[in-house]
């Protein structure tokens, strides 16, 4: 077929496809044109060195832990053990007490009012710490659960002895990050003495967070011990 036989033939054509192209609105034309304009522009800072805050994420803790990553918001993510292990103490929701203490009608003081049990020879070997692993809410360990075991029992028996469960995290990471984690460390181990008879309404909890470290050390040892819930105690 020759060129000049083609010509009307490809001069058909291109008129269908201008013609398909103007049935298209200036919302779409605009849209694809600022579409365009980002990318072009993106491309030119990135060839001009110029690609914006990103570095290179140097450790593990680097890529969890950030403001950039995390933001404002209390996202907590699971380990794979999480996901995928026993749920039933971390999961569990037991309601809290109708009325938090130092509420107006409340019989229970506030959170000032209750005391430090390590300060109560009596009680000091009775409501240790519980620890927990790093990034972790889950309440693990044997000696954990002994302790639990035992601060239940003395509830049980002291039927007049109200808790606050409080829960800490170590350093790293935002700090709703970490409030939202001391959280759900404070709740998974009032879940567990709820499991274990404590009447719900007994117990409080309340997270710091990072706010209140134990131990002020810079390393896994000292961040060991401020992965951890503590208990404050008010009896009448």
């Amino acid at each position: 077929m020759s060129y000049f036989r083609l010509t009307p033939i490809l001069s058909v054509l291109t008129l269908c496809v201008v013609l398909t192209s103007c049935t298209r609105n200036s919302d779409d034309v605009w849209e694809d044109t600022k579409s365009c304009s980002r990318h072009m522009r993106r491309g030119l800072c990135t060839l001009g060195g110029k690609g914006g805050d990103s570095r290179a994420v140097q450790c593990r803790e680097e890529f969890f832990y950030t403001d950039d990553f995390y933001g404002e918001g209390d996202f907590i993510p699971l380990e794979d053990d999480q996901r995928n292990g026993d749920m039933r103490f971390s999961e569990m929701s037991y309601p809290q007490a109708a009325r938090s203490p130092g509420d107006p009608g409340s019989q229970i003081p506030g959170i000032e009012a209750f005391r430090d049990p390590s300060t109560i020879p009596s009680l000091a070997g009775v409501f240790r710490n519980i620890h927990f692993e790093y990034n972790q809410y889950l309440v693990k360990g044997e000696e954990n659960k002994v302790i639990i075991k035992n601060i239940a029992d003395y509830m049980k028996s002291h039927p007049n002895t109200f808790l606050f469960i409080e829960g800490h995290c170590d350093e790293r990471g935002p700090e709703a990050y970490n409030l939202a984690l001391g959280s759900r460390r404070a709740n998974a181990v009032r879940n567990m003495m709820v499991e274990a008879g404590v009447p719900p309404e007994h117990l409080f909890t309340i997270s710091y967070g990072k706010e209140r470290p134990l131990v002020m050390d810079h390393h896994e040892e000292g961040w060991s011990l401020n992965r951890r819930a503590e208990f404050k105690i008010y009896q009448h």
